[in-house]
């Protein structure tokens, strides 16, 4: 399976709402602004922008956004809350491996994990391309994972049937209860592959079930330092959480300050 095949997060539009719920970080966000620091108004490009949990404030601070997401449902959500705060941003609903990433820009955020969203290797690997594509000389690539080096962790090799994402009540009642569980994996590759489930009950009692199949590769820093290299970046800084600590083999996150160099 070269790529996700459904889009889990178009399934159902009160996946948003959840999202939302549940997504509210600002930890990246805080050191995103620290790391552009006070340089005037940057043009940036948000692959993944979702609901604009990081396009948002971006936004606020003066800056210059275009996001592109494949679900409609996120960028439905996204453009609500863009137009209650008055703030402007264009967003462009799109497949980040077979859609353009447009070009001149001073900053890619790929954030919030988003490389797990890709089924590959080839398809993380197209999208550190991609960036280097949109960048300008001299422009900067923000990347923000999970760290995970060697084999395929433990608990990704767990099949149990487990609750998961996306799961909890909306405001108009409609609850949401998804499920998932590993039903391969291949340790050397890093892969794991994933049936998971969701049902949206309404108020009412009735209710719509969605199933399918979602393909992962946790990256390794050892890749993505391979790939940046590839494609004419130097690492400006390497951490290892979003609180400045130095990236070091046991750190939680892999957060990538890296800039093109031609």
């Amino acid at each position: 399976m070269s790529r996700n095949q459904v889009n889990m997060y178009s399934v159902d539009p009160h996946i948003a709402e959840i999202y939302d719920q549940l997504e509210n970080d600002s930890e990246d966000v805080d050191l995103l602004l620290r790391l552009i620091g006070s340089q005037g108004q940057w043009n940036i490009f948000e692959p993944f922008c979702g609901t604009g949990r990081i396009l948002l404030p971006l936004a606020k601070a003066g800056h210059h956004l275009i996001g592109l997401d494949q679900s409609s449902v996120l960028l439905n959500r996204c453009r609500e809350k863009l137009n209650q705060s008055g703030l402007q941003a264009t967003l462009i609903e799109g497949d980040v491996i077979a859609d353009p990433w447009y070009s001149g820009f001073d900053l890619v955020v790929m954030g919030g994990n988003c490389l797990y969203e890709l089924a590959s290797q080839e398809e993380q690997e197209h999208c550190i391309r991609a960036a280097a594509s949109a960048l300008k000389p001299g422009g900067f690539l923000f990347l923000d994972n999970d760290h995970m080096e060697g084999e395929l962790a433990l608990h990704w090799r767990d099949t149990t049937l487990r609750s998961g994402f996306p799961s909890g009540v909306c405001a108009d009642g409609v609850r949401l209860e998804s499920t998932t569980q590993v039903i391969w994996f291949d340790v050397h590759e890093r892969l794991a592959r994933f049936q998971r489930s969701t049902k949206s009950i309404y108020p009412d009692g009735t209710f719509k079930e969605y199933s399918y199949i979602q393909q992962k590769h946790p990256v390794s820093t050892g890749e993505i330092l391979g790939w940046l290299d590839k494609y004419s970046f130097i690492i400006d800084q390497l951490y290892g959480s979003r609180g400045l600590e130095v990236y070091t083999d046991e750190s939680p996150r892999a957060i990538f300050w890296a800039r093109k160099i031609a």
